[in-house]
């Protein structure tokens, strides 16, 4: 009960400072998510904010700050970008994850801020959320078994992670492309599996220089911190298929299509990745 009431002491502090410093005429709602929006926060989990805006520039932009010793990570949206996710015509499975990313924050959110009952009406909206049956199609994907030990496992993996996608369409919830996401594919890693496997993503990462730092590469970091070697190993294998597809560049394919797994067996891969893909996959 004590841990409860402090948990409680931080959100009413933090909410009432949010509302007082992200109110202007441009915010439509300020929304609080993930762990400690569901009652599963941890000690060491960051505490997440949703800010819905108009004309908010970039469509998406995240910054974090520190408050009582934890990490406040806010995420700001644009309303016209996530209204168009959530009425678009869905013409690919890009285009389901984009809808799945509104339907994750509002059928599980703690409302701080809204005008208008903005939000109350898009969380109805969201909980009764069906994905049409002709949208499977864009779910069904299989490609040829490569013969390759590490990628033989890692198509099996794939495959497993499209049937949850299957399991999740039929019952209107968010579809994602990251493993983390999926409980059922956290597998116990060991520190020194996690430990060698994040280390080599994290320099491949970093040598390749990109301009901003992957939601999977923030996981893996706090992970690691957190010594929780199951999602420190699952979420720098999130990172490592993204260098893959970099590394390989296949042919225009959607996220997930296990087809990656025959094609990149077929090339040349750095030494440091293909090190790294046998940490992972053998």
């Amino acid at each position: 009960m004590e841990e409860k009431s402090v948990e409680s002491e931080i959100l009413t502090k933090l909410k009432n400072l949010v509302l007082e410093d992200l109110l202007d005429e441009n915010t439509l709602a300020v929304l609080l998510v993930g762990s400690w929006a569901d009652g599963t926060a941890k000690e060491f989990s960051d505490i997440d904010l949703v800010v819905i805006r108009t004309n908010q520039t970039p469509f998406i932009h995240n910054k974090k700050y520190e408050f009582q010793g934890k990490i406040l990570d806010v995420w700001f949206h644009d309303v016209e970008y996530m209204m168009k996710a959530l009425n678009k015509q869905i013409e690919s499975l890009s285009d389901i994850y984009q809808a799945s990313l509104y339907l994750s924050f509002l059928r599980n959110c703690e409302v701080w801020f809204e005008k208008e009952q903005f939000i109350q009406n898009r969380i109805t909206l969201c909980q009764e959320w069906e994905w049409k049956p002709e949208h499977r199609i864009f779910i069904k994907m299989m490609g040829k078994p490569p013969k390759t030990p590490w990628a033989k496992n890692a198509y099996e993996e794939n495959l497993h992670m499209l049937a949850l996608f299957e399991n999740r369409f039929d019952n209107g919830l968010p579809i994602t492309h990251r493993l983390k996401d999926y409980p059922e594919l956290h597998l116990p890693a060991d520190e020194t599996r996690a430990k060698d496997l994040f280390q080599i993503t994290m320099k491949l990462f970093e040598e390749a220089r990109f301009e901003r730092e992957w939601t999977e590469v923030i996981d893996a970091k706090k992970a690691i911190k957190n010594e929780n070697w199951t999602i420190a190993f699952i979420s720098s294998k999130d990172i490592l298929y993204f260098l893959l597809r970099r590394a390989v560049n296949p042919p225009s394919m959607e996220r997930r299509d296990p087809s990656l797994w025959e094609f990149a067996e077929d090339r040349i891969i750095p030494a440091e990745l293909l090190q790294a893909l046998e940490i992972a996959y053998l």
